[in-house]
């Protein structure tokens, strides 16, 4: 099928679309905590730009944290942290 240059055409539909869907959750990794600044899927994020869950107060480099996107994604809250188990 790769000669097919419908099938190709198809795929590239397909793969712009996906670029196009909205994450409804992220993980994100804190490169900072004072001040407060989160790497979330590639954009540095700082205290601006970020809410957070009440019961989680203490932030260090190197965790990884579950995010939500609001505002178009030009905002995010966090949720919690993310730990191994």
């Amino acid at each position: 099928m790769d000669d097919n240059p419908f099938s190709n055409i198809v795929s590239i539909i397909r793969d712009d679309n996906k670029s196009q869907i909205h994450a409804h959750y992220r993980i994100g990794s804190v490169i900072s905590a004072d001040p407060l600044r989160v790497d979330v899927a590639g954009a540095i994020q700082d205290k601006d730009s970020l809410l957070a869950n009440g019961q989680i107060t203490n932030f260090q480099p190197g965790e990884e944290l579950l995010l939500t996107p609001i505002e178009d994604e030009q905002r995010y809250i966090i949720i919690c942290k993310v730990v191994s188990v």
